[in-house]
């Protein structure tokens, strides 16, 4: 979604594009990846050296709540927000450095039906996360066994004494 469309989606719901929120407007409206709000900060600090990160937290979660950006979780350790594109993207999120990966796939539609019907659910939306490795941290992390765990020395070595249920 482009910084002019985001203008226009906060000017038709009546709220002022400060100098604070035009900066994070044209941030997020540019980004070409997935940015955590840290990132959102350092470079909307760029436009307007006087944007305050408490500012760039409440935009991103108003925009979240518009539904002009969406949330990928990353683990445990953060967020990441995205302008929100036509249809709907999915996620590939690397347990090891945190990249993610969008993919448009999905064939959940059907189970989403049988899911409706059976628990009378209206459903409105889904979104699915898939948690791994990156090729970049399985290279770096070695030989790993058939299931994706890692397989080394040390390893062996530390589940050598362990009790196997």
């Amino acid at each position: 979604m482009s910084t002019n469309a985001l203008q226009r989606a906060l000017r038709a719901q009546g709220l002022r594009l400060t100098q604070a929120r035009q900066a994070i407007l044209q941030v997020v409206g540019n980004a070409a990846a997935h940015l955590q709000v840290a990132e959102v900060h350092r470079r909307a600090l760029a436009i307007d050296p006087k944007i305050g990160l408490a500012s760039v937290y409440r935009t991103i979660d108003l925009l979240d709540r518009l539904g002009l950006v969406k949330r990928v979780h990353v683990g445990h350790r953060h967020r990441h927000y995205a302008p929100a594109t036509e249809g709907h993207g999915h996620h590939l999120v690397c347990n090891g450095c945190g990249r993610v990966v969008e993919f448009s796939e999905c064939q959940v539609e059907r189970l989403a039906k049988t899911l409706a019907r059976r628990t009378r659910f209206v459903i409105e939306g889904h979104s699915i996360e898939l948690y791994g490795r990156c090729p970049d941290c399985r290279r770096a992390q070695g030989p790993t066994s058939p299931n994706g765990l890692a397989h080394n020395a040390a390893q062996r070595k530390r589940n050598k004494g362990a009790l196997h249920v």
